[in-house]
């Protein structure tokens, strides 16, 4: 199944503004994307610590149980109340994949970057997703990633993997983190 190479956790201040995330994500990046959403930000924070590590043939695999909420009622607003075409950055960054694939193009990575909508449970379909495209040979490793905000909670996880011969067997984050070797 797997191989853990390494894992990290991110916990920041609820009430971050995406100000914040930017200040910190440019200290970490030469350049940064414009208009990035909260989820983008998020994301690229969590991406980043596994970078100097990571070979171009890498998917991101990026799991979040919420959209990015702002973005999506701007273009509610916009579409449905204000009965106009929405803007290129309200509609792009409704895409939720928008955000791995900033980070795949931050990163330099040519390996797939797939988002899924994900509840409580997301590490079983991340990694289902990402056995998938090690074992058909896709790509070389996969840096799963999960998101979390609201519930005044602004974090998330994420962990890189190869191949290996190591199963979870509770899906959740911590099994990652005991199984790094």
């Amino acid at each position: 199944m797997f191989s853990v190479v390494q894992h990290y956790e991110l916990t920041l201040d609820a009430n971050s503004t995406d100000k914040v995330l930017k200040q910190q994500l440019k200290q970490l990046l030469p350049s940064m994307p414009r208009r990035m959403d909260r989820l983008a930000l998020l994301t690229l924070l969590l991406a980043l610590p596994f970078r100097d590590q990571l070979a171009s043939r890498c998917g991101i695999y990026l799991a979040a149980d919420y959209p990015s909420l702002n973005n999506m009622y701007a273009l509610l607003d916009t579409v449905i109340i204000q009965q106009q075409l929405p803007k290129p950055f309200e509609f792009v960054n409704s895409v939720s994949n928008a955000a791995s694939f900033y980070a795949a193009q931050m990163l330099n990575l040519d390996g797939p970057n797939v988002f899924i909508g994900a509840g409580s449970q997301p590490w079983q379909p991340l990694a289902e997703l990402a056995y998938a495209d090690l074992h058909c040979d896709i790509v070389s490793e996969a840096l799963l990633i999960r998101c979390l905000q609201g519930n005044n909670q602004l974090s998330g996880q994420a962990v890189l993997l190869r191949r290996g011969d190591w199963q979870p067997k509770h899906w959740q984050f911590s099994d990652f983190v005991a199984a790094q070797g």
